[in-house]
């Protein structure tokens, strides 16, 4: 009998897909569940074994995406139309995991739940195939073309437990947690009050927060003056700056399969993070690298979300990156209120920032200097507009040498 390695969520696709799987394709399915911050993971791990999966496997990976994605991400603002990439992030750690596990037992299929509306089907074969070609991917939603109503009925037919009362679609890890549903696809409401769990809403936040954090590299390493481990950071950073409402996003997206979408993201320790990164990038980076930096930061954030993390591009772009980090270092203190952000104070040895020269007391910058860069700078402007003006009889009597 052919094995399958379901990626299994515990939600309604993917545990009617254990009993699709055995029923329709005669597969032997087992099941891997990645921990990247998800909750509930005990609980899971006992369903798809009452399911019927064998071996059932749960992997920690917290530390893994931390360090080997989330660091990459924060290095390059990453963020698709606004948001703070999380759940595109986590799939191609989650499809380097398929791959391994698929190994590990012999399967000859690796099996995910993304529907083929949207982005999560493209991001997970691309990166599986392009890690081991000879993998089988399979997508039994898409494949099978069932609503959600096909689906519980199949449950029910077959003495599936699925929770029939959620309202949303939620995904959901350490940097970030996605809602989809059928109260937010209509954009004619508001956002429902119950789909807040992470933020408090800003209007209820009673809670302000002062945070110092410390960057080395590019990479938060401190808070308050205290070392931790990045994931430890953002757990810290969820829980205090969605006290203070900071990090609800309200999105409407365009999506890769050309579709829009209209979603909501809590982001509380990756809003902070991004903003206290960008401001120190601000003090440190010249105007050239800041422009420069600013086009590799939406390549990342691109081919992130487009589900081409394994392609050889990503290799130069995160090589940049670093460079572009090296210097990103210091400490910012910010505040956090009712779901804004304040900065009360930066320091640093790397600032390109120099108050002696841009201060108007000082002498430190000769202003006379400015008089022969704009005559030298504006030539261009100048004297196109000059001939402009001439070719269209505006100035009589101009005479241009060229």
């Amino acid at each position: 009998m052919d094995k399958a390695l379901l990626l299994y969520s515990g939600g309604l696709d993917t545990s009617v897909m254990i009993k699709w799987l055995q029923e329709n394709l005669s597969l032997a399915v087992s099941t891997l569940t990645l921990n990247v911050g998800n909750s509930d993971l005990v609980a899971i791990q006992e369903k798809a074994r009452t399911l019927g999966a064998d071996p059932v496997f749960v992997h920690d990976a917290i530390d893994e995406f931390a360090q080997g994605f989330i660091a990459k991400s924060i290095m390059a603002n990453g963020s698709y139309e606004g948001y703070p990439l999380s759940t595109a992030l986590a799939r191609p750690l989650m499809a380097e995991k398929a791959v391994e596990y698929a190994h590990r037992i012999g399967a000859k299929y690796v099996v995910h739940g993304s529907t083929g509306r949207g982005n999560d089907q493209v991001r997970f074969e691309v990166s599986i195939r392009a890690i081991d070609p000879s993998i089988q991917v399979l997508a039994p939603v898409r494949e099978w073309n069932m609503m959600r109503k096909d689906e519980i009925d199949y449950a029910k037919k077959h003495g599936i437990p699925v929770k029939l009362d959620g309202k949303y679609s939620i995904d959901e890890n350490i940097w970030g947690r996605s809602i989809e549903g059928p109260d937010i696809e209509d954009i004619g409401k508001g956002i429902p009050e119950d789909v807040y769990e992470w933020v408090t809403p800003p209007w209820q936040a009673k809670n302000d927060h002062i945070v110092k954090i410390s960057f080395d590299g590019g990479i938060p390493t401190e808070i308050d003056g205290e070392k931790m481990k990045l994931s430890d950071i953002i757990t810290y950073l969820n829980a205090v700056a969605g006290s203070s409402g900071i990090g609800l996003i309200d999105h409407m997206e365009n999506r890769v399969v050309g579709l829009k979408s209209h979603e909501v993201y809590e982001c509380p320790a990756a809003t902070v993070i991004t903003y206290a990164h960008r401001y120190l990038e601000s003090l440190i980076l010249n105007r050239n690298e800041t422009e420069m930096k600013m086009f590799m930061d939406w390549q990342f954030s691109k081919f992130v979300y487009g589900g081409l993390w394994h392609d050889p591009v990503m290799n130069a772009i995160n090589a940049a990156e670093a460079e572009f980090n090296r210097d990103i270092n210091g400490e910012l203190k910010i505040r956090m209120s009712h779901g804004l952000m304040y900065t009360e104070g930066a320091w640093g040895n790397s600032f390109l920032y120099s108050t002696d020269l841009i201060n108007y007391s000082s002498n430190a910058f000769d202003q006379r200097s400015s008089k022969g860069f704009i005559d030298i700078y504006g030539n261009a402007t100048i004297h196109s507009h000059k001939r402009a003006l001439k070719m269209t009889g505006k100035v009589e009597g101009t005479s241009l040498q060229y």
